[in-house]
């Protein structure tokens, strides 16, 4: 229901160390997935180490995208020279973790590592603007325009969400017979993510990194370890 939504947008302080547990073991365990990760590697595999370490550490997996599949009927396998991302989401006391990285398999095609770059660059801008009362769709501006001031010519897809009880945890209003997310003004104390998977076709793979940010009174700051967005294996 959308009243109860809206009223669970703002994290209490209890809310707050829930969601620094949950996603802690989320990154923890998307980082063995990314340990385990050689040429010839089933994505089934990956799977089933990513849901052994959230378990481990407490959590309840819910999903895990590779490649952008997240269906467990496909079972592709790593290739040398490919570049993929792991997008993970697992839940401690049904607060969730959500949190991706891109894994390039030996050396990365140029278009790969063009993507990538551009990828960091711009999400590292939209990190370092976040703050109260920026709406949604003024961070997906400012990321298009940190893609282009940064003089790359690649595809970046922005997609912020707030996270917390649900992957997704915030309210959606109807467009013309779907649903779409409200385009919310952020508030303190406000877990958000900020999808940014590469939409570019033809570098050799997928991309995208997302981390969680605790939006605080005068600006953000992240709810769990942060790492480079493009892990080399």
């Amino acid at each position: 229901d959308n009243i109860l939504r809206a009223i669970r947008i703002v994290k209490s302080p209890l809310e707050i160390r829930l969601m620094r547990r949950a996603p802690a073991a989320n990154v923890a365990a998307i980082d063995t997935v990314i340990r385990s990760v050689r040429a010839g590697a089933s994505h089934a595999e990956l799977r089933r180490a990513y849901e052994a370490e959230a378990a481990r550490l407490g959590n309840r997996p819910v999903f895990l995208t590779v490649d952008r599949v997240s269906s467990e009927l496909a079972d592709d396998r790593v290739r040398d020279g490919q570049t993929f991302f792991v997008d993970g989401v697992s839940h401690y006391r049904h607060y969730h973790g959500d949190y991706a990285r891109t894994v390039f398999v030996g050396e990365p095609t140029r278009a790969a590592r063009e993507a990538a770059a551009a990828m960091r660059h711009a999400w590292g801008v939209v990190r370092e603007r976040l703050r109260p009362g920026l709406r949604y769709s003024e961070l997906v501006r400012i990321g298009r325009d940190a893609v282009r001031q940064g003089g790359y010519d690649v595809a970046i897809g922005f997609g912020p969400h707030s996270v917390g009880l649900a992957h997704t945890d915030e309210p959606c209003e109807d467009a013309g017979g779907f649903y779409r997310k409200s385009d919310l003004v952020l508030q303190p104390n406000m877990v958000l993510s900020v999808d940014c998977p590469v939409l570019a076709t033809g570098i050799g793979g997928s991309g995208h990194m997302e981390d969680l940010m605790l939006i605080t009174a005068d600006g953000a700051a992240p709810i769990h370890p942060l790492t480079d967005g493009v892990v080399q294996v």
